[in-house]
């Protein structure tokens, strides 16, 4: 009777452990992967895992227009879309083409992977909806105007705005219309460029007439929205119960995310912020169109530091758990710098201005750039 109890408890014992490494397994599997645009729900754009510069060219791939699409990774694959109206599958460690989309207008927005589906909208103003191994197509849905934004999932939704001021929920399986709501115009500045943020059925949109909006996921009834000065073109970001946004009023606000009160706002010294912030530990990183980087406590918005690249920046930079951040460029180069330093460890030249974020796994780093090709950097 003992030797059997012993016999179960060596068995359970056994399975536990296995279970244990099928999960870290997942898990790692999982955080090697950056299937949106800034990774994840929350636009974090942090990467648990990712390399250490110096780097080498690992494959490049060649598109037929400029790429402003940032690529993401999910299961062994690479998606991008081009300004040549095509959407492209690659292999991750090789490049090779897997498949390639054709749309009926330019691609500046970048794919979310879901459920093996990708998602990704075009200047034809539609939403497209692929399959991950494929390319078939499983659906797309006609919006009013250009859909230059990137999608978010969440909820069994594709949340996504279009330049007809309208932000959709779209189903992720059937591109059904859940519901929309219409942002108010702003003449000076109209349309959709951010990309949503979603929290706890909870959805962050932001629009170019300025105002953030928080919204109902299941119903798209609207919870509370802040107004900024000017257009917002950054994405909102998702960090504990904050919200973080740059305006392109020259200030970083950080919002309860419960009720869209302000929590602190910071002028950022009379400069303009296309790319979203950072937000990671204590830090808040904020990088500029004029090159310049600062790092603000994420409490108070106190300047803890302050840098400068030889070129404008207009991509989102990923920020590692090493503390190594790496950045694309107007001056054509991917930067690998010191989050805290701005010291340059690393730095890889491509032929063309960057505008796309950096995807960053545990061995590689991806980036397009304007000269139409996509790089994959690792050790």
């Amino acid at each position: 009777m003992q030797l059997k109890r012993f016999i179960l408890r060596q068995a359970a014992l056994t399975a536990a452990v296995v279970l244990v490494v099928l999960l870290t397994a997942a898990a790692q599997a999982l955080s090697s992967d950056w299937p949106s645009f800034l990774k994840d729900q929350a636009n974090s754009s942090y990467a648990l895992r990712a390399p250490i510069p110096p780097l080498s060219l690992k494959w490049k791939f060649n598109t037929r227009g400029p790429v402003y699409s940032s690529p993401v990774v999910s299961d062994g694959r690479v998606f991008v879309g081009s300004y040549d109206k095509s959407l492209y599958a690659l292999d991750a460690e090789t490049g090779d083409e897997l498949w390639s989309f054709a749309t009926e207008g330019e691609i500046l927005s970048t794919p979310a992977v879901s459920d093996e589906t990708v998602y990704f909208g075009s200047k034809d103003g539609f939403v497209y909806a692929l399959d991950a191994s494929t390319g078939g197509l499983k659906w797309k849905y006609k919006t009013g105007g250009e859909v230059l934004a990137s999608p978010t999932v969440g909820d069994g939704l594709v949340f996504i705005g279009s330049q007809d001021l309208y932000t959709y929920a779209l189903d992720a399986a059937t591109g059904k219309r859940r519901w929309k709501f219409k942002l108010s115009d702003y003449e000076k500045y109209s349309g959709i460029y951010a990309s949503p943020a979603y929290s706890a059925r909870t959805v962050y949109v932001a629009g170019k007439n300025g105002i953030v909006y928080a919204a109902s996921s299941r119903s798209g009834g609207r919870r509370w929205k802040y107004r900024t000065k000017s257009a917002i073109y950054a994405s909102p970001v998702v960090s504990g119960d904050s919200l973080f946004i740059a305006s392109y009023d020259r200030t970083l606000y950080v919002i309860d995310l419960s009720n869209g009160k302000l929590r602190w706002r910071k002028r950022l010294d009379g400069d303009w912020v296309y790319a979203s912030p950072v937000v990671a530990g204590e830090n808040v990183y904020v990088a500029f169109k004029t090159g310049e980087i600062k790092v603000y406590d994420r409490r108070k918005g106190n300047k803890k530091a302050s840098f400068k690249l030889p070129g404008g920046i207009s991509s989102t930079p990923a920020l590692t758990v090493s503390q190594t951040m790496y950045v694309g460029c107007e001056d054509g180069n991917l930067y690998a710098i010191g989050a805290l330093t701005g010291s340059v460890y690393w730095k890889y030249r491509t032929n063309g201005p960057i505008h796309a974020s950096p995807a960053v796994t545990a061995s590689t780093v991806y980036i397009a750039s304007t000269d139409g090709s996509v790089y994959a950097l690792g050790r």
